[in-house]
């Protein structure tokens, strides 16, 4: 998708009378410099002529009306295309397979987003300059020939040149562009490491030297394509006004000697010159920046093209019926599952199953093993986070894939370790804020926030308390499963007691079912069964009892 495709979907209407008002105003423009060329050749004593005066201020009123409509109309629709991309972005995101979003990475989509639009969106002013300044040209052009063939032949040739020199360095420039916005991503990788990582950094010097190093050898590598694809732009705006000058040059001193032509057109084609060259500075600006927001747009097309990608049979999934549309789920089954963590450079990387494994509605199951056993990898996969390699999750006999997999999804609770909180109840309508209270109090955060107008008064809590406040929320969705990813890991053992002794037996006793990846052995007592995982497998099943 090109620049030019994007603002092509925007009103017909509107783009047809942006390019009315940019030929008006080249009219315009041509107009004000033939009155004054015409007023400066009079006889000198001749009184000024009142009609040719009222004829500049209607040119030049005519020429502020049409600059002002095209730019603000150019302003609309771009911006109005631009408003359509942000929103058609976000709700891509939104209907995503998470998995895919995972390898996409937070880093792409930000840099392609933020500095993609923002490219697109700072040229608007710079691109309707150019359009509107070559219209001035073009037809200030025509005035000159007018006055002289030949300096109009002359005038032609040079600027075709000029144009010429930007055609053929176009496509480097743009090779170095395209470098520079992979390069950026690299370089926002490296600071979101150094950013995340920033604890672990100050217990490591030597890893803290290794990332810096990495991060200044990317920002080195940016700075040199950032400067290679400036250099050629500004080689390119150099030859354009040296080619002005030339253009100056010639009408003054070498069109005279071949061709007979009065002083007072000499003049006036000086003077038309001279006029063009603020119109001819827009172009030259204009060319780079539409190099610059054509690549945006690519980059945008690009952006959208994987998360269409990752979107999948959402579609499909959105018309599909609900296969388990009433009343409480049997069973949830797992047969010959697998699921596959490709390493994209070496097609290698960690694998949980083949396993087979059978959760009953109302049990209270453990999922424990050491670390990088791949518990929370299996948990996301039993609750359809993450697609099986291969395999089948069944519920009720029924396969969960991609299109019954939102479906299914609308039945769990889940806090999973990297779990975000949201400013407002985001998909709770009508909550109970008596409920929302008495919860806060059972959680024991009641004097660190509150609940005020549909949200939360801070979010600003230690590691523990934010679990205890995303446990309300999942607590007000009532799920028909609770799925938690070593939820009481961060708490104090008296909440810890709490939440395997009382919470998640109240869960239990209100028909729910409830998952729970741990280490606390000292509780596997408070589960129906515990599954021990074990290098990606399964290596056990047992009762829950002391």
């Amino acid at each position: 998708m090109t620049l030019l495709e994007l603002i092509k979907r925007e009103d017909a209407l509107t783009r047809r009378n942006i390019i009315i008002g940019a030929t008006l105003c080249g009219l315009a423009n041509a107009g004000l410099l033939a009155v004054i060329n015409a007023s400066t050749s009079a006889k000198g004593g001749e009184p000024a002529n009142p009609r040719m005066f009222l004829i500049f201020l209607l040119l030049m009123a005519i020429y502020y009306l049409c600059y002002r409509y095209t730019f603000h109309k150019t302003t609309a629709i771009f911006q109005s295309a631009l408003h359509k991309v942000k929103v058609r972005v976000a709700d891509k995101i939104r209907r995503a397979e998470y998995q895919e979003l995972e390898k996409l990475g937070v880093a792409e989509i930000y840099d392609r987003i933020a500095e993609s639009l923002t490219v697109i969106s700072d040229s608007a002013t710079a691109l309707t300059t150019c359009v509107q300044s070559a219209v001035m040209v073009g037809f200030t052009a025509i005035y000159m020939a007018s006055l002289s063939m030949v300096a109009f032949g002359l005038t032609f040739a040079l600027v075709a040149a000029g144009l010429s020199i930007y055609t053929l360095n176009a496509e480097q420039i743009k090779a170095y562009l395209r470098h520079t916005a992979l390069t950026r991503l690299s370089f926002f990788d490296g600071l979101t490491d150094l950013l995340k990582g920033a604890k672990e950094v100050k217990f490591n010097h030597q890893r803290g030297e290794d990332l810096y190093q990495d991060i200044h050898a990317i920002a080195d590598s940016l700075r040199g394509s950032t400067e290679k694809a400036h250099h050629l732009l500004d080689d390119n705006t150099l030859f354009a006004q040296c080619n002005f000058f030339a253009l100056l040059g010639a009408v003054a001193f070498i069109v005279p000697q071949y061709v007979s032509i009065e002083s007072e057109s000499t003049t006036s084609l000086i003077a038309g010159i001279i006029f063009i060259m603020g119109p001819l500075s827009g172009v030259i600006l204009g060319i780079p920046a539409f190099t610059r927001a054509n690549l945006a747009a690519e980059n945008i097309q690009v952006l959208e093209t994987k998360l269409s990608a990752a979107c999948g049979g959402w579609e499909e999934a959105e018309t599909a019926h609900d296969p388990w549309p009433s009343g409480r789920f049997g069973k949830i089954e797992a047969r010959d599952l697998v699921y596959h963590y490709f390493d994209d450079a070496s097609q290698d990387g960690f694998q949980i199953g083949p396993l087979d494994l059978d959760i009953s509605s109302g049990e209270i199951l453990f999922i424990v093993g050491g670390n990088g056993s791949g518990k929370s990898t299996l948990l996301k996969v039993l609750t359809a986070l993450y697609s099986p390699s291969s395999g089948h999750l069944l519920m009720d006999g029924r396969a969960v894939d991609r299109r019954s997999a939102p479906a299914y999804r609308q039945r769990f609770s889940v806090i999973f370790g990297d779990f975000h909180l949201f400013k407002k109840l985001y998909g709770l309508g009508g909550v109970d804020e008596a409920r929302v209270r008495e919860l806060l109090r059972q959680m024991q955060i009641d004097r660190k926030t509150s609940f005020v107008d549909g949200r939360f008064t801070t979010l600003d809590l230690s590691t523990g308390q934010r679990k205890r406040l995303a446990m309300i929320v999942a607590l007000l969705e009532d799920r028909e499963i609770y799925a938690f990813d070593e939820w009481a890991a961060d708490q104090d053992p008296e909440f810890r007691r709490y939440f395997y002794q009382e919470m998640i037996q109240d869960l239990k006793r209100q028909g729910k079912t409830v998952i729970v990846v741990t280490h606390d052995d000292q509780y596997f007592h408070c589960a129906d069964r515990v599954v021990t995982m074990e290098y990606g497998r399964i290596r056990s099943v047992r009762e829950g009892t002391p």
